[in-house]
């Protein structure tokens, strides 16, 4: 079967495209047929060397799927469309400590599939896991409730987009995002979305109050990290809750503590491997299914590559940054 796999770290090219066995099922497996696989930012900094307990090459990235069962269960018939979670059966986050879904074929339990809804296309499906399911554990975490304000920042991103859409659909009073570029802020009004904040015409902070009429927001969904983090603390409202789930642009920032002590402020992390068991991982598809079938969520996708393109399709996702999820199709 086709994987893409790399056996060094350093550059785009050295993903290659390779053959290797088709995976032997134990136990209670199912081997599902993968249409679609997401290209994340992890992948990149895993090929790069720079998470230390990612599984050392050779290495098969890849987070999130989406495919076909080709010799399932009675609960999942040969035939079925699924999406492939990103939780292994062991609960940690698949593609960084184990080979990843750049597979044909993949060997997973029941428990690592969720039935994909009619109304998402395969490309879709793949698209589901990382934005979505981080977002909802992240509004979560901000102990989000209808009629809340919040900020999302990033929505070109998969996460950010995502919790515009959710916090939306979920019936926030007002739902704020960021863009890097004039182009992408454009990009996001032309989609639907209204109080976009252009960074390359004011802070964030500023534009929240332009908007907020200076009250602020009650939840800021950080994505993003860096120097940004600082200014979205300063966009909080009183009681106001920040969480953060990303650093792609840089693990330091810089904040004014007294936005903590005045406002009272709560400053909390979000992460996905090895912190949700299978019961909570479940929970958190029961939010997010009925939203997909419903149509209030919808993933949006940039550009799918085919599997023989996986170095020009990281390159397009690191430095062009596309307004939606990057796949790869097998």
């Amino acid at each position: 079967m086709k994987v893409i796999q790399f056996n060094e770290y350093g550059s785009y090219e050295q993903l290659k495209l390779t053959d290797i066995p088709e995976p032997a099922l134990t136990g209670d497996q199912l081997l599902v047929r993968v249409t679609f696989a997401a290209v994340n930012p992890v992948d990149n900094t895993i090929r790069s060397g720079l998470i230390p307990q990612a599984k050392k090459p050779p290495m098969i990235l890849g987070n999130e799927a989406a495919g076909i069962v080709v010799r399932g269960n009675t609960a999942f018939p040969n035939g079925t469309r699924v999406i492939v979670s990103g939780f292994t059966a062991q609960g940690t986050v698949r593609g960084i400590t184990t080979d990843g879904a750049w597979q044909e074929y993949l060997a997973v339990l029941p428990s690592e599939l969720v039935k994909t809804p009619d109304v998402l296309s395969d490309e879709e499906a793949a698209s589901a896991f990382g934005g979505f399911f981080s977002a909802m554990a992240c509004l979560n975490k901000a102990e989000f409730t209808a009629g809340k304000s919040v900020l999302s920042l990033g929505v070109g991103g998969s996460v950010g987009n995502a919790a515009v859409q959710l916090a939306t659909a979920l019936g926030a009073s007002l739902v704020i995002t960021t863009a890097g570029s004039a182009a992408k802020a454009e990009a996001a009004r032309e989609a639907g979305y209204t109080n976009v904040i252009n960074l390359g015409e004011e802070s964030i902070s500023d534009g929240v109050m332009r908007i907020t009429g200076g009250k602020g927001v009650d939840i800021v969904i950080d994505s993003i990290g860096g120097h940004l983090t600082g200014d979205a603390i300063h966009s909080l409202a009183r009681s106001g809750i920040i969480v953060n789930i990303g650093y792609s642009a840089g693990t330091q920032f810089t904040a004014n503590i007294t936005d903590f002590v005045w406002k009272g402020l709560q400053m909390r992390g979000q992460s996905l491997s090895g912190w949700f068991t299978t019961a909570q991982q479940q929970a958190v598809w029961d939010q997010l299914l009925p939203l997909f079938s419903n149509g209030s969520i919808k993933p949006i996708v940039a550009k799918s590559f085919a599997v023989s393109e996986a170095p020009a399709a990281q390159q397009y996702l690191i430095e062009d940054r596309p307004f939606g999820k990057v796949l790869l199709q097998f």
